[in-house]
């Protein structure tokens, strides 16, 4: 008996340990980042890229950074191996030498023609049971998230297992928020996000 309380206690450790990744929503995950850009993989070493800017959303204006890619686990694998071209929009802060990716592959989206595929809660959507990748228009997408990123920045990191202060601080005037979330669907789904939280005005 004592032998399985034993294993049923390694099995439930384990478990823990592979749950501390929590997953953000993009608000968040945008509320945090240093930087928020879009283009193409041009190098890749090791455990890091080379990434060649096309676009800013958020941030800081470089023509390229070094990005260290996150670790891979069991619940959040990179959806294809980093190559040279790759398309993507990355959710940053500032390492100490190179840029790290927010939330695992929430913070590192794909870009393929002129859709972009979404991460996190939001990476599937189920149609007549069928269950496929979710994707926004990448024109949409750029517009809402730097709009939002004008109207609110997150305070914290958050996870909200630690005691640190975590909430959506105000950073625009109410006229520009009233604006920004009629402006299209994804821009009143970021909005959303943020009533599930504390919300402060600057």
């Amino acid at each position: 008996m004592k032998q399985k309380i034993l294993i049923l206690f390694i099995i439930l450790s384990s478990f823990k340990v592979q749950a501390k990744k929590m997953i953000l929503p993009l608000s968040i995950i945008a509320g945090i980042s240093d930087l928020i850009v879009m283009g193409e993989i041009d190098i890749v070493k090791n455990d890091t890229y080379i990434f060649k800017i096309s676009e800013t959303l958020k941030g800081k204006a470089y023509k390229t950074i070094s990005v260290q890619m996150f670790e891979e686990w069991t619940c959040d694998n990179r959806f294809e191996k980093a190559k040279k071209g790759q398309k993507l929009c990355l959710f940053l802060k500032k390492g100490q030498s190179q840029w790290k990716i927010i939330n695992g592959s929430s913070g590192e989206l794909f870009i393929s023609n002129k859709s972009i595929y979404l991460g996190g809660e939001d990476a599937i959507k189920i149609i007549n049971n069928k269950i496929s990748r979710n994707s926004v228009s990448l024109i949409e997408f750029k517009n809402a998230v730097r709009d939002f990123c004008k109207c609110y920045i997150f305070i914290g990191d958050g996870d909200y297992h630690n005691n640190n202060p975590q909430y959506f601080k105000q950073i625009g005037s109410n006229k520009q928020i009233s604006e920004f979330k009629k402006r299209s669907k994804f821009s009143t789904k970021l909005f959303e996000e943020t009533t599930r939280y504390s919300v402060k005005k600057n």
